[in-house]
């Protein structure tokens, strides 16, 4: 999704509601105050937005959670996006006896 020009992603239905339906996801970034490329694992809610910013980046900000725990860490702002992949909760779960 990220391929397609800014203006069509920031304003582009189709990608947030992708995010919404996702049980969760990973944004893959670079972080600039420790150098090195990272992911966090995330999810969208009411508050999230995606927005282009003065210097013509994707910003997406939603809930992040604890890369160990988790748990919410609260709302993050993430820019230098390489990947985003959501993932979805697979309720394979049967009753075995």
């Amino acid at each position: 999704m990220l391929e397609k020009d800014i203006d069509e992603i920031v304003n582009d239905t189709e990608v947030m509601m992708a995010l919404e339906k996702a049980d969760h996801f990973y944004i893959t970034f670079f972080n600039k105050s420790k150098d090195r490329i990272e992911s966090r694992r995330c999810f969208w809610d009411s508050k999230s937005k995606i927005w282009e910013t003065k210097d013509g980046k994707i910003a997406v900000c939603c809930v992040a959670m604890d890369n160990e725990e988790h748990t919410i860490s609260g709302y993050r702002t993430f820019t230098n996006i390489f990947n985003i992949t959501g993932r979805k909760a697979m309720h394979t779960s049967e009753g075995v006896q």
